[in-house]
């Protein structure tokens, strides 16, 4: 079969179904199934049957909402590879800045991933510094998925099963978190394609803001002298975080995201010197 015509009758189910970059979907689908590169792509002008059904099959399934990176199964986060499935969230380019963020400080520092997913930042962490990096989830699922990505991307990590800081025994120089931060009323409310991402990674329970006020509470006794923690949190919720922050911690200051929200918050313990 031409695999013009198979694009072009692919590209009409997904604009008929009101799929945002359309187009660019089914490159990355067919890319996928012919397990090409960009450039060979280009050049290709015939495709079997069966690259052609397993082609439609992956287009229907996105036609119905379901995320272009669970289709592909891999992202490509900070340098690494990652693994993607329903057990673990989408990275988004958002948490890629702030693996940036905190590579910049953490070259031999002991860094802690909590509420790690996919691992994507712990990993990310690890692949561009010299940190010692442990990655804590309580979701098996999810370090499963984190395991895979560390092997695959041939990184030397510690895991920790933990529901936040439950099995946690030693001490860290940065705690990075990306917790869930979704107010339970709102999951409803959320865009089809994020509601096939885990529930559990989601849930920020009644205000949003159940797992900053645990982990904020118990913090201290899990960082060094000049402890530092950097947390991502969702769109109109910095202030309320730097409130929290302000009774064991100072130094506190909001970062902004590539697309100028504030996405990010940073903070030291207290008697620590600016």
């Amino acid at each position: 079969m031409e695999l013009v015509k198979a694009r072009q009758e692919f590209c009409e189910i997904l604009k008929e179904k009101n799929i945002a970059d359309y187009e660019n979907n089914i490159t990355q689908i067919f890319l996928h199934v012919l397990k090409t590169t960009k450039v060979n792509y280009i050049l290709t002008k015939e495709i079997t049957k069966k690259q052609y059904l397993k082609a439609k099959d992956l287009v229907l399934k996105r036609a119905n909402n379901y995320p272009l990176q669970y289709l592909l199964k891999y992202v490509e986060f900070y340098g690494n590879k990652i693994k993607v499935n329903k057990n673990v969230l989408i990275p988004r380019n958002e948490t890629e800045q702030l693996c940036d963020i905190v590579s910049k400080t953490a070259n031999n520092k002991n860094v802690l991933d909590l509420c790690c997913g996919s691992g994507c930042l712990g990993l990310g962490i690890k692949a561009n510094t010299n940190a010692n990096v442990v990655l804590s989830d309580v979701s098996c699922k999810a370090l499963k998925v984190a395991k895979h990505n560390a092997k695959i991307n041939n990184l030397n990590v510690k895991f920790i099963k933990s529901d936040l800081f439950k099995n946690i025994n030693q001490k860290f120089d940065i705690v990075v978190s990306n917790p869930p931060y979704i107010k339970s009323s709102d999951l409803n409310g959320l865009q089809a394609e994020v509601k096939f991402e885990p529930k559990l990674a989601l849930d920020g329970k009644a205000d949003g803001y159940y797992f900053y006020k645990k982990i904020i509470e118990e913090l201290p006794q899990y960082l060094n002298k000049n402890g530092e923690v950097y947390f991502e949190y969702g769109v109109g919720q910095a202030k309320t975080i730097e409130n929290l922050l302000k009774k064991n911690f100072t130094c506190i200051r909001i970062i902004k995201d590539y697309y100028n929200k504030n996405r990010f918050i940073y903070a030291k313990l207290k008697e620590d010197i600016c």
